[in-house]
């Protein structure tokens, strides 16, 4: 037997004893190769968003953040409609748009609901801190009474994390997950717009 035909059969067997992990690499492979149009349009929007936020207080230089958080969702906005070839793109627009909507509809910060914020796991601020830019630096605690389209802003506890989010975080997660689902794992066995309807 020629060592052309050992290193076939070889490969077969190793095929049938390890196809999953097969499987893995060709997923892994096909994550590497997702075509994103202006991408480093949406990284450099992302670290505009949360860099300033990540290395200084939460009270020290509010306006600036204000200013940089917007710029960096008109920079998502826009990089993220010219990627709209795929379901998973547009829901991660939708929900970015309605995260936008409610961050400029209330003072250029994300208001956060203090009863949501108490039900997912987090310390009570009380009345005082109402208007206040959040400890985590990424959120203004406002009542919903006093909050403008609450319904976009972060009300919705996930106690497991500790977190509260917002619709437009959950459509977010949606969108990128019913993306690279569609990208990455099901290349040729499925189109993502099967997926939707």
């Amino acid at each position: 037997m020629t060592v052309q035909k050992e290193a076939i059969e070889m490969e077969e067997v190793k095929k049938s004893l390890f196809p999953q992990s097969l499987e893995l690499k060709s997923v892994a492979a096909d994550l590497a190769n997702i075509k994103i149009r202006f991408g480093w349009l949406i990284i450099i929007a992302v670290l505009v968003q949360s860099v300033p936020f990540a290395l200084s207080a939460p009270s020290s230089f509010v306006e600036l953040k204000k200013t940089l958080l917007v710029l960096s969702y008109v920079l998502l906005l826009w990089a993220l409609s010219r990627n709209l070839q795929s379901w998973g793109m547009r829901i991660l627009l939708m929900g970015t748009l309605f995260n936008f909507v409610a961050i400029v509809a209330n003072g250029s910060l994300m208001p956060v609901s203090p009863e949501a914020r108490l039900w997912a796991g987090k310390p009570a601020l009380g009345e005082s801190g109402f208007g206040k830019v959040l400890p985590e630096g990424t959120g203004i605690l406002l009542p919903i009474d006093q909050t403008n389209l609450w319904l976009l802003t972060d009300i919705i506890p996930i106690n497991t994390v500790h977190a509260v989010l917002s619709i437009g975080d959950v459509l977010i997660a949606l969108g990128l997950l019913i993306f690279i689902v569609a990208k990455a794992m099901l290349p040729h066995k499925i189109d993502e717009n099967q997926m939707i309807t």
